[in-house]
């Protein structure tokens, strides 16, 4: 999962929802990060981390590998992370009683009001996420298209990513139906780890 999907499966406090997005940033055991980060936004960490093991074995989700180009099979979940993202905004309305723009706001608010809590790298691509609004950009192709582009130029190894939105248009209903089958056993997954 991305972005947008972590926090929308996080817990509806504000250690739940930093530490499901910084799942994508610190590395480490519980035990190590204590010295960092309070009790439940190391929870919303291994969560983060959880969730990323149940989506990389869902039948759904592995069954969307066949939509991609050859030479982006391999980094299928990178890809199809986004791809859901991208899904995830659409039909937002359809799975949230409040509104995405809302729930962005929220989100950028509670990452500003606990700096304490974010990590460097968290921290130094925070102005930039709020700035061009990333959470809400994966519902365009545009978006998508300079998400790729951005993940490309990390290594010179990612960049057959560039043209990820080739298969998302090309196999978009098929999709979009993975999507929705993924997403509603990621929602019963969240749920059993939320109520430990």
């Amino acid at each position: 999962m991305n972005y947008l999907a972590h926090l929308y499966l996080a817990g509806a406090t504000d250690a739940s929802r930093i530490g499901n997005l910084l799942g994508d940033f610190v590395k480490g055991t519980p035990v190590s990060l204590t010295d960092h980060y309070p009790p439940e936004v190391i929870d919303g960490i291994m969560m983060h981390r959880h969730l990323d093991r149940f989506t990389d074995q869902h039948e759904s989700f592995l069954q969307t590998r066949e939509f991609l180009a050859k030479e982006r099979r391999r980094f299928a979940g990178i890809v199809i992370d986004v791809f859901f993202d991208h899904f995830l905004t659409i039909h937002w309305n359809q799975y949230s009683d409040l509104p995405l723009p809302a729930f962005i706001e929220e989100i950028y608010d509670t990452l500003e009001g606990h700096r304490d809590w974010l990590s460097p790298d968290l921290a130094r691509v925070l102005p930039l996420m709020r700035k061009e609004n990333w959470l809400h950009s994966y519902g365009t192709l545009e978006g998508q298209a300079l998400t790729f582009e951005r993940i490309s130029e990390r290594s010179p190894r990612l960049a057959p990513i560039r043209r990820s939105t080739d298969d998302l248009v090309a196999h978009y209903q098929s999709l979009d139906h993975s999507f929705h089958q993924f997403l509603a056993a990621a929602r019963a997954q969240a749920k059993l780890l939320l109520a430990r």
